[in-house]
């Protein structure tokens, strides 16, 4: 799944923006932000950090500079050793033409040492958003890992897989964290760019709006509903409320 071919599938799919986000590692997110320079594509950088908990997180930066240097922190972390291509497969480093610059050795596919509150706090220092990925998983997850959401942490969204969750996922963990929530592909492979994604209610496809509209700020806001089915839910709101 090369730069190009991201960017393609993204654009073919009427997505506007997009976050790279590899498990450990921001080494290609320049390469995929160079690709869609001349598409209409914002390419957001970012990566997954599996924590000390084994909980997966997502950390968005406006940056590649910012980023790679989130990267040191998150991978100096990593247990020792060396990458087992004929387990793990080779950690390929390419540029926005999808020529190979090199291979990434540290065993990414492993957690870091560092523990979820130390990973969020580096992010926020960082100017990061922070997103704990599909806690509707029984592996891998927040939830997983704690049993609960912690209030008041530096959380900026929730991500879920399955929207058909959010109902179940509100009145057991969520209905009074008062986090928004997202969803996405979470694509391994080109096919599944675009098959999940979040409507976001914003002045224009970029990091600082996609902060704003997490927040709230003028108006902004997120959804992963159909926008016709909000208008109906809202309508049977108000008309229950007469």
């Amino acid at each position: 799944m090369g730069p190009k071919d991201i960017v393609h599938k993204a654009v073919s799919e009427g997505l506007d923006m997009i976050a790279i986000t590899d498990h450990n590692a921001a080494d290609n997110v320049a390469a995929v932000i160079g690709a869609a320079r001349n598409w209409p594509l914002t390419v957001i950088a970012g990566m997954e950090v599996s924590t000390k908990e084994e909980a997966h997180v997502l950390c968005l930066f406006e940056d590649v500079d910012r980023v790679m240097r989130f990267q040191e922190f998150i991978q100096a972390g990593l247990p020792e050793g060396v990458n087992d291509e004929s387990f793990f497969g080779p950690q390929i480093i390419c540029d926005e033409n999808e020529h190979v610059l090199g291979k990434c050795e540290k065993l990414l596919a492993f957690s870091t040492r560092h523990p979820f509150d130390s990973v969020a706090a580096k992010a926020r220092e960082l100017g990061g958003i922070v997103i704990p990925a599909h806690i509707d998983r029984k592996s891998c997850s927040l939830l997983k890992a704690f049993g609960f959401v912690p209030q008041n942490a530096a959380i900026d969204a929730l991500e879920i897989q399955e929207v058909k969750n959010l109902e179940t996922l509100q009145m057991e963990h969520i209905k009074n964290s008062g986090y928004p929530i997202v969803t996405d592909s979470d694509a391994h492979d080109v096919d599944r760019i675009g098959s999940r994604y979040t409507y976001i209610y914003a002045a224009e496809a970029s990091f600082v709006e996609l902060k704003a509209a997490l927040k709230g700020d003028g108006g902004r806001r997120i959804s992963v509903r159909e926008p016709a089915q909000e208008v109906l839910e809202a309508t049977l709101y108000e008309r229950n409320d007469e």
